[in-house]
């Protein structure tokens, strides 16, 4: 009697859990067995953790169990998008596929209530100053304009006003929270640094880790930027660093990686070398930070690249140091690698502009598999030297030029100094054409 009374005390407390780790119930208006993709938010950048199917009546569900809390983003096929923040809550919600946000009603959810008293509104808000601000661009003085300046003003304003009243509606929530990055950084950008310190410390706190998983930063720091000019970004990119430096790490190190990223995208690569220096130090040596530090500052465009042997998957033992060509690209990639699955076979297509331009290519793979990377070579015909030592991330070359992402390019000149570390396919292409005259 004992004994099935205890099991049965252990299903209640599994089926007790099992309630409290949040479940969410949607359904989308004229959504028929349409595919959705549950992502987690880090930033700008989504992770997919669950694809679903909706039913014939746009029904889906989806499950939050051993997920952390945060910001969740729901893609649909249409391209479009709607968020939801799980806290350990039910979910219940409804919305149109034709207008995922705006149409949102959220049925249970105190979290989700909160987000959309913004969220909703505000996307029709955006619309209209969107529309507005490119009248006042375009129209000359006189009565019109100042009529839609008017407009203008007043709908900023009841922007502000719904997004003020949104966070109050809860105070300590994660949507509280979360929102209050969304506000306006009503900051003079000329007072002493001091001044600009205190007020960050008033209004956008930035130490609460729950908010990495989120968009929450990210935001905050493109409207930060935003308010300085392109000249000037590394001055503000240095103000926000010194305002987290002392307070949580976590934090810090996510928001420096976010400005990194930034920076590298816009190929400002002397002010990514010099806050690299700056604050490289103070990020957390968890995970791949330190290792995109040393990138940034070791191998920093004009240094010169570690010299490597390394035999080849066809039996050839080369060395960098003695390569023929004016220049060589090196390249490292895998075969799991989306992006590299694009420009692989893109760079080989494009075999003969490198010839032109007497770039050889030796293309290393973090593959740990010699098959898998034979195949792919041979199923896409890759006509260029590849490579591996089959020590995936752990590997001497992969440590010595701080690979860390796939794929990561450099072009090395015969004095074995770095003279490009194109990001994308594009800037490969525009830096080696750059050198068919060189």
């Amino acid at each position: 009697m004992k004994k099935t009374l205890f099991i049965l005390l252990i299903i209640m407390l599994l089926a007790q859990l099992l309630m409290a780790q949040g479940v969410l119930n949607g359904k989308i208006v004229g959504y028929s067995f349409g595919r959705l993709y549950v992502c987690e938010q880090f930033g700008d950048e989504s992770k997919v953790v669950a694809t679903l199917t909706t039913t014939a009546n746009g029904e889906f569900m989806f499950n939050f169990a051993g997920k952390e809390v945060g910001l969740y983003r729901i893609h649909a096929d249409n391209k479009d998008y709607f968020d939801v923040i799980y806290n350990g809550e039910d979910i219940r919600m409804e919305t149109n596929i034709h207008n995922l946000k705006s149409a949102m009603k959220i049925i249970e959810s105190v979290e989700n209530e909160q987000l959309y008293a913004y969220v909703a509104p505000a996307e029709l808000s955006e619309y209209k100053i969107g529309i507005l601000s490119e009248l006042v661009k375009i129209y000359p003085e006189g009565s019109f304009l100042k009529m839609a300046e008017k407009e203008l003003a007043k709908e900023r304003s009841m922007k502000s006003d719904c997004l003020a009243k949104a966070i109050r509606m809860k105070s300590g929530t994660f949507a509280s929270r979360y929102l209050t990055y969304f506000k306006d950084i009503n900051m003079n950008i000329s007072e002493p640094a001091e001044r600009k310190m205190n007020f960050l410390s008033r209004n956008f706190p930035m130490d609460d880790p729950d908010l990495i998983n989120s968009n929450a930063y990210h935001h905050f720091v493109v409207s930060y930027l935003k308010k300085y000019e392109p000249s000037e970004y590394q001055n503000a990119a240095r103000e926000i660093l010194s305002y987290l430096k002392t307070g949580n790490q976590e934090v810090f190190s996510c928001v420096f990686d976010y400005i990194l990223t930034g920076f590298e995208m816009m190929e400002r690569y002397d002010d990514l070398y010099e806050l690299s220096l700056e604050y490289g130090n103070s990020c957390s040596a968890e995970g791949n930070l330190r290792t995109r530090v040393k990138n940034y500052t070791d191998l920093r465009i004009g240094a010169k690249a570690p010299d490597f042997e390394i035999e080849t998957i066809d039996g050839e033992d080369i060395t960098l140091s003695q390569m023929k060509s004016k220049h060589t690209l090196v390249i490292f990639w895998a075969t799991w690698c989306e992006n590299c699955k694009e420009e692989i076979p893109r760079i080989n297509e494009a075999i003969s502009l490198f010839k032109r331009a007497d770039v050889d290519i030796i293309a290393i793979s973090i593959d740990e598999d010699e098959a898998e990377i034979k195949k792919y070579v041979k199923d896409n015909h890759i006509s260029f030297k590849v490579a591996s030592d089959l020590l995936g991330w752990e590997g001497r070359i992969v440590t010595d030029y701080a690979v860390y992402a796939t794929p990561s390019m450099f072009i090395v000149n015969r004095d074995m100094t770095i003279v490009a570390k194109p990001i994308t396919g594009e800037q490969l292409f525009n830096a080696v054409e750059s050198l068919i005259n060189f």
